[in-house]
């Protein structure tokens, strides 16, 4: 009885989050596979591809109105068959070293070229998807997810954010399968000249976004890797060329923390002074922790603001006399407010600081590593850049901060939540420098001048929100939101102010900056982070499939 009712509870659980129809054809699966229980990505194919035979029929029966033609280059002739079956048939494959891509491009007619890399095996309506992708955008460039196959099965899918550029500087998430309009080809040829023989596609990637042009992203898994295979001397060797033809200073690149992802050092183009704005209230042994690491840094045009909030006890303010006596670049100015309201405390600070970069840092925090300023500056000096973010851990060496996704629980959440350092690997986006939607005002760096543009942060969020709605109206402005994991720090996070809820005077303040972020924001909840990718679920922070993406 007691078995029912969990399986009764179950399912009323499953039809909640997954809807009616995902839910039939869970149990349409249940008894075709005659009682086997599918793992999770099994499920997830089950549900979300075409999978069954009338579909795929249907599939062929389609008459494209564009009749797009697709000319698939392949490096070697064993390549040619595992691209089988395929739905749509208005495609031809040529076996092709780099070398003569111009070439067969001149000789073949085509409206778009698919470069397709070793060992990759299209999925049947991978060509069919790409057509009906081409019919309703406009674009020059494509890619997709993919998973992998060993022994038989499918395994680990790699669902993919929109393009992203610091991402694909810091991994080629890509991939080796990349579609491209003909006709942009054409115009501009010298994409395909003297690629590299080892990463090809990695290297036309690069290429073309240096046309600026707009590599856009289909959210399916249209193909399987069979192997991988990367060549990291080559892959930092493109990466490189890139830099060097758009004219970009670095002093290095490394390799990252794990196989395919890269750490570029880039050069500080002037040693511009940076004010680092912390808010504090009592709390000293936290604060004296913080400013200890700070001291510690490697880079030296600094200065700390330190705003003072209603601070009661004689301890705080001796050793506010204390730091000051000791050290020329620190100073306390004061703030009285009644309560608590972040934004206006930051503003404070800000308008009281005269570096040309602001680094806002709470008091609870303990940096790791004494080059993190330079990791920050690095960034936001690029034009193109509005803040670098951090990695911050709590005490234990778990994620309490690794960027922050749109619409995650509701509204906003922290990426990979108490995930431990220790359990971090490859297929985590945790260890790589990534562009993001938004990342913690717990420790971040931003031009003044940016900040004044955008009014700074806004006072009627004085708790909740604030920081992801700043990042927001930085992103606007048609500027770059980074995550740098190679700022890490510890964070003892909000030990000085308790739960946003803990009281009913601090749930109503909430439900208040709660509506007024909604609203402010409604088009951009509705339309999705593009830096997170519909595959996955958004009622939790750590990247679990979504069975439900398709209702």
């Amino acid at each position: 009885m007691r078995n029912i009712k969990i399986k009764i509870n179950n399912f009323k659980f499953n039809l909640k989050r997954n809807g009616l129809n995902t839910e039939i054809r869970r149990l349409i699966n249940y008894i075709k596979y005659k009682n086997a229980v599918p793992d999770e990505f099994e499920e997830w194919s089950l549900l979300n591809e075409p999978n069954n035979k009338e579909e795929l029929e249907r599939q062929k029966k389609y008459k494209s109105p564009l009749k797009t033609k697709f000319l698939i280059f392949v490096p070697n002739e064993s390549e040619k068959e595992l691209i089988i079956d395929q739905t749509y048939n208005n495609y031809e494959v040529l076996v092709s070293k780099p070398e003569k891509y111009i070439e067969n491009i001149k000789r073949y007619s085509s409206d778009y070229c698919i470069f397709i890399g070793n060992d990759i095996k299209l999925q049947p309506f991978c060509l069919y998807t790409i057509q009906d992708f081409i019919e309703h955008n406009e674009c020059n460039a494509i890619y997709s997810d993919n998973d992998y196959i060993k022994s038989g099965k499918r395994i680990n899918p790699e669902f993919k954010p929109h393009f992203a550029y610091d991402n694909i500087l810091s991994k080629n998430y890509i991939g080796n399968f990349l579609v491209v309009k003909t006709n942009f080809i054409k115009e501009n040829i010298e994409i395909l000249d003297k690629l590299s023989k080892k990463e090809t596609i990695y290297d036309i990637i690069l290429r073309i976004i240096e046309f600026r042009q707009k590599i856009m992203h289909i959210d399916m898994i249209l193909y399987h890797k069979l192997d991988e295979n990367i060549d990291t001397h080559e892959q930092k060797n493109i990466i490189k060329q890139h830099l060097d033809r758009i004219g970009v200073s670095y002093e290095s690149i490394e390799d990252g923390e794990f196989l395919g992802q890269y750490k570029i050092n880039y050069k500080i183009i002037k040693n511009d002074k940076i004010s680092i704005v912390i808010p504090n209230m009592d709390h000293i042994e936290d604060l004296k922790k913080c400013i200890n690491s700070i001291l510690k840094s490697s880079y030296k045009n600094y200065d700390i603001v330190i705003v003072e909030n209603n601070s009661k006890y004689d301890e705080t303010f001796k050793y506010y006399d204390k730091i000051q006596r000791e050290n020329d670049n620190i100073k306390v100015i004061k703030l009285n407010i009644d309560g608590f309201n972040y934004s206006k405390i930051v503003n404070y600070g800000v308008e009281n600081s005269d570096g040309k970069y602001i680094l806002l840092l709470n008091n609870d925090i303990e940096i790791i590593n004494k080059d993190w300023l330079e990791q920050m500056l690095m960034y936001v000096q690029r034009e193109d850049v509005g803040i670098c973010g951090a990695r911050l851990y709590f005490d234990d060496n778990s994620i309490q901060h690794a960027g922050v996704t749109i619409g995650i629980r509701g509204l906003a959440g922290h990426r990979y939540r108490e995930v431990n350092k220790k359990d971090f690997s490859k297929n985590d986006d945790i260890s790589y420098v990534q562009d993001l939607s938004a990342v913690t005002a717990a420790c971040f760096m931003v031009r003044k001048s940016d900040y004044k543009k955008v009014l700074g942060f806004d006072e009627k969020l004085a708790v909740a929100f604030n920081d992801v709605d700043f990042c927001l109206k930085i992103r606007k402005e048609k500027k770059l939101i980074v995550y740098n994991p190679f700022v890490e720090a510890y964070h003892y996070e909000s030990k000085s102010r308790g739960e946003d809820t803990e009281s009913k005077e601090k749930r109503e303040r909430f439900a208040k900056e709660y509506e007024i972020f909604v609203k402010r924001w409604q088009k951009i909840l509705a339309k999705g982070d593009p830096y997170f990718n519909s595959n996955y679920r958004l009622d939790t922070d750590i990247p679990k499939i979504n069975y439900n993406k398709i209702n």
